[in-house]
């Protein structure tokens, strides 16, 4: 069911959006800050929009002992959260000098609603913005993701996730779209399609090809004519998802429910590609 047959053209191309929203991306100065970082400067050129870096100011996990100590403490913690903030800035316009760069150095999670309200994407490291991982209950990255409406891009991070042994895919990158419960299929699929056709790239979509599920895939694919497509009909686990994708490609998938990154559980496709990381996946609001 391939619509066509023509190797698509990699590049990276200014693509304005209608939206006009920010990036974001948390950048803490750890190691894992800096893939993000990276990519998150990427997204936005490719959007024609502005990057917005987010700093989370902590104070030291041990309580210091006195005013004049916790006085220091928090002037330390606010001195060293605008440093990371400044140097991830300029890491940014070093590396894309054309590109509209502003940082936030916030103190709590409500500090960001402003940032949020105009947010289209928020990018985060594989180990978040405290270094625990993006789903775990309780981390800095799980609350920031319920503050941020947009959709999610989890950037893996090839310190932590080495390039898998079996041999390299001789296909280029794709767009590669989940979707296997019907009321979520139309979204999906929208924000992937945006994705292929700002990317310059080919659309793969895998589905667990449920009867009902089938027909709306099939039918949303039939209409689609701005990027080159086809459909993968696979199992109802993650497996063959996982084995398909290439670290060059994107994934897509719908993330449901309030508390997003963090309510998955154990078994569900997406903690499972959290997990395992084949690429970068975004993970778009349902």
């Amino acid at each position: 069911m391939l619509r066509h047959d023509v190797s698509p053209q990699i590049q990276e191309r200014r693509t304005v959006w209608p939206e006009r929203r920010d990036v974001v991306v948390v950048d803490n100065g750890g190691c894992g800050s800096h893939r993000a970082l990276e990519q998150a400067g990427r997204e936005a050129d490719l959007r024609g929009v502005g990057l917005v870096v987010v700093t989370v100011r902590t104070l030291p996990c041990v309580e210091p002992t006195g005013y004049a100590a916790w006085t220091r403490a928090e002037n330390d913690a606010a001195d060293y959260a605008s440093n990371v903030n400044l140097a991830a800035q300029h890491r940014v316009r070093d590396a894309r000098p054309g590109l509209h760069v502003r940082g936030a150095v916030v103190s709590s999670l409500d500090d960001v609603v402003p940032v949020a309200a105009n947010a289209g994407l928020l990018v985060l490291g594989r180990h978040g913005a405290d270094g625990q991982g993006v789903f775990r209950l309780g981390t800095t990255s799980g609350g920031l993701v319920k503050a941020f409406p947009c959709p999610v891009l989890v950037c893996r991070d090839e310190r932590f996730f080495p390039l898998r042994t079996s041999a390299p895919s001789s296909r280029h990158p794709e767009v590669v779209a989940a979707v296997h419960v019907t009321p979520e299929i139309p979204t999906v699929l929208r924000y992937a399609v945006r994705e292929a056709t700002t990317r310059g790239i080919h659309l793969c979509v895998f589905s667990a090809g449920r009867p009902l599920s089938s027909s709306v895939v099939e039918d949303e694919l039939a209409a689609e004519k701005s990027v080159p497509w086809r459909l993968v009909w696979t199992s109802e686990d993650a497996e063959g998802l996982l084995r398909y994708a290439d670290p060059d490609d994107l994934l897509v998938l719908g993330d449901r429910g309030p508390d997003r990154l963090t309510g998955h559980v154990t078994g569900s496709w997406t903690r499972a590609v959290l997990h395992r990381m084949p690429c970068d996946v975004m993970l778009v609001p349902l």
